[in-house]
């Protein structure tokens, strides 16, 4: 195993909170998404597999946080969270738990974000459908784009839902040929792209063959952006992007190397950890856990 990557899995397996679930950073409540990535990062080092203890704990702990409807809840709250998408993702990665993976996968077809109304200052088409971080708000980008991962990962390509959203996503593609948050034009300016919100929705529309340009326009922007705007996490999703599209990726994986702290961890950020484990694994010659089945292309959207 690679030693950066030993190092790193230690210090995933030592920031765990006695619940056996992960917290954004060491003492810190537990939550879904570092919970997810950190999961999924100890199962893609190859040659040393998670601790049955731990994947066991950090499953319970999961399961324990989903409701009644399917959707994954924070602590103290009894709201549906955007995490529900990397759940099915998680359990679809690990092989396991397919009663909840199916429930979870049937509760993101029905939620939605909501429509909004046509107005002069945002050009985008509101009537398209996508997913949002909470009930009752619109449909942003990085939501839509774990959702149609999740749904799609799970047979779900061809169901309404996912073809609206693929729809929603080319619409909001900027000028840059990024993608923002959530709208693209505001005010008659227009918005720049984001680098990791852009990787994301190249991801979530890898299978369509009709979103081919939007995809370029995408994989261009951020090429281009990369070289000037690095963190650990826009670094981790354009490794994990251009590997799916076979672009090569030495020099952004050499640059994340460069940020690894001696105990291991990027800044102590236990998800931008995990989530560069999964990158570094990857571009190693290990799976993507965000690289769909090439055999399910789509023609069109």
């Amino acid at each position: 195993m690679n030693h950066r990557i030993a190092s790193a899995r230690n210090f995933l397996l030592g920031v765990r909170n006695p619940c056996g679930a992960w917290p954004y950073r060491r003492g810190q409540q537990s939550s879904p998404e570092p919970t997810c990535y950190g999961l999924l990062a100890l199962a893609s080092t190859e040659g040393q597999p998670a601790p049955e203890t731990a994947r066991d704990a950090a499953l319970g702990w999961l399961a324990s946080r989903v409701g009644p409807q399917g959707a994954l809840v924070l602590e103290g709250d009894d709201e549906p969270h955007w995490s529900t998408s990397l759940l099915v993702i998680t359990l679809t990665r690990l092989g396991c738990q397919l009663e909840l993976q199916q429930k979870a996968a049937r509760f993101l077809l029905r939620w939605s974000g909501e429509e909004t109304s046509k107005i002069t200052e945002v050009t985008l088409d509101g009537t398209l459908h996508g997913w949002p971080w909470i009930s009752g708000t619109f449909s942003w980008v990085e939501p839509t784009c774990y959702a149609l991962l999740a749904l799609k990962l799970v047979g779900q390509s061809q169901h309404p839902r996912v073809i609206e959203a693929e729809r929603m996503l080319v619409d909001r593609a900027c000028q840059d040929g990024g993608w923002n948050y959530g709208n693209r034009v505001i005010y008659g300016a227009s918005l720049h792209g984001f680098l990791s919100s852009t990787a994301l929705a190249a991801l979530a529309l890898q299978d369509v063959t009709a979103a081919r340009e939007a995809i370029n326009r995408g994989l261009a922007f951020l090429e281009r952006e990369i070289k000037n705007h690095q963190s650990s996490l826009t670094l981790a999703l354009t490794i994990l992007c251009f590997h799916a599209f076979a672009r090569p990726v030495a020099d952004l994986v050499a640059a994340l190397e460069s940020r690894q702290e001696s105990d291991g961890s990027w800044r102590q950020q236990i998800h931008q950890t995990a989530l560069a484990v999964l990158a570094l694994q990857a571009a190693a010659g290990g799976s993507n856990i965000f690289m769909l089945p090439r055999s399910g292309a789509k023609a069109a959207s």
